[in-house]
């Protein structure tokens, strides 16, 4: 079975700057200096007047410039990002707590919810840093913004705070200390804190929608966007190169109507699936279209059972 068929991915390829190490940009200047080395675990601020660009695959070491401007404020560390595993960046915001700088966060309710970020996200509120959970009222869009304001020093671009992200992915951090721009970031982050605050206590559970009872794997497509427990028999649990687990009810996944997936991050949770082949079984979740077809996504062991 061909897992490029199943799953592509799309990657956005840098090439202008490919090869940067960490230009130093002057106020009023186009020209660049010698790249910045990183080999230096605690990074030193930016010098005045300038911006600093970080190419993710030059050095991979973007979490420890993160780390740098978090160990070096004082007052003020506030973040708001999508993915969020490094645990070594979140023991730098805890360490920041400790000493007394105001640490607040905002993140994206389903991501942070997921098996690889919740750990992280669960370490910071519980060193009383309160992490704002983003809840749209439409129940759709996500908060995708990956950014870091500290005293005098913003970071942001396209670098998500995760292993990939650090060592494999073609990503940008851009860090500056612009007044104009650190304050034009702080005030946007404390407008989202106040927007979504009270929505990241510990306490706080996701409400589980209506679900429409159990049907057969074949009538999920007339049911895309719903909350359902689909039912059938399971042909086979195939597990792709990259490891994501997709939950096969056809012989033919390809004319299969319907496919349960178990993202990589996740398929350690759920064990070896494959001793469930061809017994029936219940996914429980929303439905979603994917390829023409109705696909659902696991997270969470509970969202599989086996027939009585």
């Amino acid at each position: 079975m061909n897992s490029q068929a199943r799953r592509t991915g799309a990657a956005l390829v840098l090439a202008a700057v490919t090869g940067l190490g960490g230009y130093l940009v002057g106020e009023g200047s186009a020209s660049t200096a010698a790249p910045l080395s990183l080999d230096s675990p605690a990074l030193p601020s930016p010098a005045p007047g300038t911006t600093r660009l970080f190419y993710s695959l030059d050095q991979k070491q973007n979490d420890q410039e993160l780390i740098s401007l978090l160990n070096a404020t004082r007052k003020r560390a506030y973040f708001a990002i999508y993915e969020f595993t490094l645990k070594d960046v979140a023991d730098a915001l805890v360490a920041a707590k400790r000493r007394g700088v105001d640490v607040r966060g905002l993140v994206d309710a389903t991501e942070s919810a997921k098996s690889y970020d919740a750990p992280i996200i669960a370490e910071l509120r519980a060193a009383g840093i309160p992490v704002e959970t983003e809840r749209h009222p439409d129940g759709q869009g996500i908060m995708h913004i990956k950014a870091l304001v500290t005293d005098g020093t913003y970071a942001i671009g396209s670098y998500n705070w995760t292993e990939s992200a650090t060592n494999e992915n073609d990503e940008i951090l851009e860090v500056g200390i612009d007044p104009v721009l650190v304050g034009a970031y702080a005030n946007l982050l404390e407008r989202l804190f106040r927007k979504y605050a009270g929505t990241g206590t510990a306490a706080q559970s996701v409400a589980v929608p209506s679900s429409i009872g159990t049907i057969h794997f074949t009538e999920a497509p007339q049911h895309i966007g719903a909350y359902a427990s689909i039912r059938g028999t399971l042909i086979e649990a195939y597990t792709s190169s990259s490891g994501t687990v997709f939950l096969d009810f056809c012989k033919s996944y390809q004319s299969c109507p319907f496919s349960g997936v178990i993202f990589a991050s996740d398929a350690k949770a759920f064990g070896d699936l494959s001793v469930d082949a061809d017994k029936t079984v219940t996914l429980t979740g929303t439905l979603t279209a994917y390829n023409g077809r109705a696909e659902m996504k696991l997270t969470n062991p509970s969202q599989l059972s086996l027939a009585p």
